[in-house]
């Protein structure tokens, strides 16, 4: 019997740790291949996880073509020295044979709460390269229940429109080795430590239903601490907890919903260096006392008397003893869950660019944008003087922005600009500086007057954009500087209407509104990281669902109206259809697959309780005008003339959708159930709705978005399909190539136009300057996007934002994974610029989950340039158009790769080249090509 070679097996198991090492501390074996954008649950190095599984994604960088990831293996550990040297003691994956890089979940030993962990990944690719990420990090938050000991505390007495501050003193005997803060309210709040505000955020915590869920914020205070006395301090504002009417100051509806008492909870986990720890909570031991805020709400703004600023407050500086000893608050109902979303924040600073004193003591400021968030001061002025701030987004009363000229003043017509303000008033003597807290609106133009007319010593102004701090996506630019201006209107607009959730506006109603939201997302897909956002919004959804299955018009339904139709319910059928495909996210239908389900349940009992019961498979009129609208906003008119329309094609959509997403997940009974549902509904639209003499949808005349739903959800049948397609085609020529269409149509005229091969028109009617367009608003110095055409309403929606998707998806030719030539996640990526007349420049990136993708061209008078990036770990194809002559040349970066009608093989990375119509099709590699076509 042979002995075992021990010498040999302990050799290995020496020397497999040192090539380990060695491995993490050169990286990759090449330095042409990273590892990059390493996220938990979508988030670069998140504080405050809360789930047992976070899924990780990462991306590989490479200037070579044809990278592709061969297996990956993660490892996450408590210690990052231990990891740097290989180890990963919570959880090795092991090797994984997959290409899979986006949403990985972690399966190791239990996380504990409140801990950091570090996490890397290697990955070797096909070429045999292998490849270390840095490492990166995630830090749980509290992740039961039980964790929770601190308590909900407010006022011993109500409070109505003042912000109340609190404050706690503490000791610390030992040298702090880590320290985090987990803090939210019902309301808004401000926390400070030692009398430093702590974190960036604003307006936190972002508004939810806060009897179902309470979002926290997490907080690493560890340097804000010091040995011996400590204060805690909370400024608490009423958010939309405690919505009330205040005469004389604006509010939307009723005032909204008042919820009870605004109250918060702080709890601080300290760690020490000696290993010891100690929790501190908020009880009825703080303290509160009025604060200098004497006013706000959310709509009718704030109000801030610097005579009232008690100095030091949440400091050791002052004797709190004649403060007011906290209460133990009724608890919300709301389950405390993580923020895992970016916060709100003040992201830009915005000066004047036009400055003028309309009469004695009274100043008007012209930003030159239109934004949402607030102002801020630096003035100077006597003690009790009260200067009052105002905004609107036009002057004297007018349609439209212009320039800030002498003479003009302050627009005055809707109440939401005029009985909208904060008064400051002020200590005197010294330069103060001034911004509100907790509310925020929309305008362009500031207006600042002291109550009694005197001039002030000194006065600065600056307006503040307040939003949720989306990442930025992606970039468009094009030889036309009317696409470029409706694309940066469209992201004004965005940035004005995502707080925390989508809004329909900044200043009149801050609605949820769904429907605005799904018309828009695709595009916020294409301009910003969107996940994490839609992630919270869905759970806002979840918890809005009422008894029946509906889901309301606005999520959450605290803040804004209720109006609206089935395409707004049926964001959340949408929005978790689109993120499963954008971002190979299945998670996201798993987790809400049950209350989509109910959601369908309740589109079907609708449709045979509706105005007309009798036909079971259309919803006709249900619940009144206010909640069975179909379009929305189209030129000239409110809504549109036939509302089942609308609502029975979302019911079809849903159904159709939804069956998709139950095969997906392996639900087959559901799979063929709302299949056959789809159908039927299908049959039962066109049997009520289309008239196959003249080729319309539910009416006399054409109504092109009634026509581009049928067409978008392949309800026409094929012997149809070109005839109700010419009827959009003819209705746009006889408007002069104007739309019709309102915010559900918009978002389908022009796919359905470049899928009609009607590129030139597309791109002449998204042109357009004169009534109704989008150029006309800009001609008209409207700098973000309106509620309707006319002007006469908000100047900042973000809802007709969706002409944008037609700039990425086919003007720059970045095939989502909605088109079907796009996989899933981007791992195949479709990409076929249009190239209309007029037009000779357009380029695009598009950060997608798979990696940046570039499209950029240009064409001359028989020249055709094209420069495409395909992110690694992807393939691509690119159909480039042929224009005229048969005689074309094609080089990839001088090579040759087609000449005389033949491919011509040898370049690295291109597979394949094939002619097909007036298309060049070309099958790439990951990396960067330089392709141009000559003799055009």
């Amino acid at each position: 019997m042979n002995k075992p070679n021990f010498s040999c097996c302990t050799l290995k198991w020496i020397l497999y740790p040192l090539i380990l090492s060695v491995l993490f501390l050169t990286g990759c074996s090449s330095d042409e291949v990273q590892l990059t954008d390493l996220r938990c649950e979508y988030l670069k190095n998140p504080v405050g996880i809360d789930k047992q599984h976070p899924r990780f994604s990462w991306k590989i960088l490479s200037e070579e073509r044809g990278v592709y990831q061969q297996s990956y293996s993660i490892f996450v550990d408590e210690s990052l020295e231990e990891l740097e040297q290989g180890k990963g003691k919570q959880w090795q994956s092991g090797q994984v044979e997959s290409g899979q890089t986006v949403n990985v979940a972690y399966q190791g030993a239990p996380l504990k709460s409140n801990q950091t962990y570090y996490w890397r990944v290697r990955v070797q690719t096909k070429q045999g390269k292998t490849c270390w990420s840095e490492p990166a990090t995630f830090h749980t938050g509290l992740l039961d229940a039980e964790d929770w000991q601190a308590q909900w505390i407010t006022t011993r007495e109500d409070i109505a429109d003042a912000s109340p501050i609190f404050r706690k003193e503490f000791h610390i005997e030992k040298k702090v080795k880590q320290a985090y803060a987990f803090v939210t309210a019902c309301g808004f709040y401000e926390f400070l430590l030692n009398g430093q505000k702590v974190g960036d955020h604003v307006l936190d915590p972002a508004v939810t239903d806060y009897r179902k869920t309470i979002l926290y914020s997490t907080y690493n205070v560890t340097e804000f601490l010091q040995e011996g006395t400590n204060v805690s301090g909370v400024m608490l504002g009423s958010g939309a907890y405690n919505l009330r009417q205040t005469e004389g100051r604006y509010s939307w509806g009723n005032g909204g919903s008042r919820l009870g008492n605004p109250c918060f909870i702080v709890q601080l986990n300290l760690t020490f260096e000696d290993g010891s720890q100690q929790v501190l909570v908020s009880d009825d031991s703080w303290k509160y006392a009025p604060g200098p805020i004497t006013f706000n709400n959310i709509y009718g703004g704030e109000d801030y008397n610097a005579l009232l600023e008690v100095d030091g407050w949440a400091t050791d500086e002052i004797n709190a003893e004649n403060w007011s000893l906290a209460r133990i608050a009724e608890a919300p109902g709301g389950k405390l869950v993580a923020q895992s979303l970016p916060p709100i924040q003040v992201t830009q600073t915005i000066l004047p660019i036009t400055a003028t004193q309309v009469a004695d003591g009274v100043y008007l400021f012209d930003l030159g944008q239109n934004i949402a968030g607030w102002w801020r001061l630096e003035v100077r002025g006597k003690k009790g003087q009260t200067i009052r701030v105002r905004g609107s987004e036009t002057l004297n009363d007018e349609l439209f922005p212009k320039p800030l000229e002498a003479g003009d003043r302050l627009s005055e017509k809707f109440r939401y600009h005029a009985q909208n303000w904060t008064d400051y008033t002020l200590k005197g003597g010294e330069d103060e500086t001034y911004e509100p807290r907790f509310f925020y609106t929309g305008f362009r133009y500031i207006e600042v007057a002291t109550n009694d007319g005197s001039t002030l010593d000194k006065l600065k102004v600056e307006g503040r954009v307040v939003r949720s701090a989306l990442e930025r996506n992606g970039s468009f630019t094009s030889s036309d500087s009317l696409l470029n201006q409706i694309h940066e209107a469209g992201l004004w607009s965005q940035m004005g209407n995502t707080v925390g959730y989508p809004t329909d506006c900044p200043h009149r109603e801050k609605g949820a509104y769904n429907g605005d939201g799904q018309v828009i997302a695709e595009t916020s897909i294409h301009d910003f990281q969107m996940a994490p956002f839609f992630n919270k919004w869905l759970n806002d959804m979840r918890d809005a669902q009422e008894e029946n299955g509906r889901i309301p018009n606005t999520s959450p339904t605290l803040i804004g109206g209720m109006g609206g139709g089935v395409a707004w319910g049926s964001a959340y059928i949408l929005i978790p259809y689109w993120m499963n495909r954008y971002y190979n996210d299945v998670q996201i239908l798993e987790e809400h697959y049950p209350t989509m389900k109910k959601y369908l349940e309740y589109l079907i009992e609708l449709a045979q309780t509706d105005s007309n019961p009798e036909e079971p498979y259309i919803i006709n009129d249900f619940l009144g005008y206010w909640y069975s609208l179909g379009e929305w906003c189209a030129p000239g008119q409110r809504d549109g003339p036939n509302h089942p329309v609308v609502n029975t094609f979302y019911f079809y959509y849903n159904a159709k959708l939804f069956s998709e997403i139950g095969q997906l997940l392996g639900n087959t009974d559901d799979a063929q159930r709302f299949a056959g549902l789809s159908d039927t509904i299908k049959q039962a639209f066109n049997q009520k709705f289309f008239n196959p003499e003249t080729a319309l949808y539910g009416t006399d005349s054409t109504y092109q978005t009634y026509q581009l739903l049928a067409l978008h959800g392949n309800l026409v049948s094929e012997q149809y399909k070109e005839d109700v397609f010419r009827t959009i085609v003819d209705d746009l020529h006889a408007r002069n190539k104007h739309l019709n269409t309102g915010i559900i149509g918009t978002k389908y005229l022009w796919p359905i136009l470049e899928q009609g091969n009607q590129t030139d028109l597309a791109y002449e009617v998204a042109i357009q300057k004169t009534y109704p367009s989008f150029g006309y608003w800009l001609e008209n110095h409207s700098t973000t996007l309106l509620e309707d055409f006319e002007g006469e309403n908000s100047h900042n929606h973000q809802m007709f934002g969706s002409v944008v998707e037609y700039f990425y998806k086919y003007l720059a030719g970045i095939q989502s994974p909605l088109e079907g030539n796009t996989s899933k996640g981007y791992r195949h990526v479709y990409l076929s610029p249009s190239v209309p007349e007029g037009l000779t420049h357009v380029s695009a990136s598009q950060e997608t989950v798979a990696g940046t993708i570039v499209s950029s061209w240009e064409k001359s008078s028989n020249q055709f340039r094209y420069q495409v990036t395909i992110p690694a770990n992807s393939t691509g194809t690119v159909a480039l158009p042929i224009r005229g002559s048969e005689e074309i040349r094609v080089t990839e970066s001088q090579s040759l790769i087609w000449e005389n009608g033949n491919y011509q093989p040898g370049v690295e990375g291109i597979r394949k080249v094939t002619k097909t119509g007036n298309k060049f099709v070309v099958e790439l590699e990951s990396g960067s090509y330089h392709f141009e076509l000559s003799g055009q």
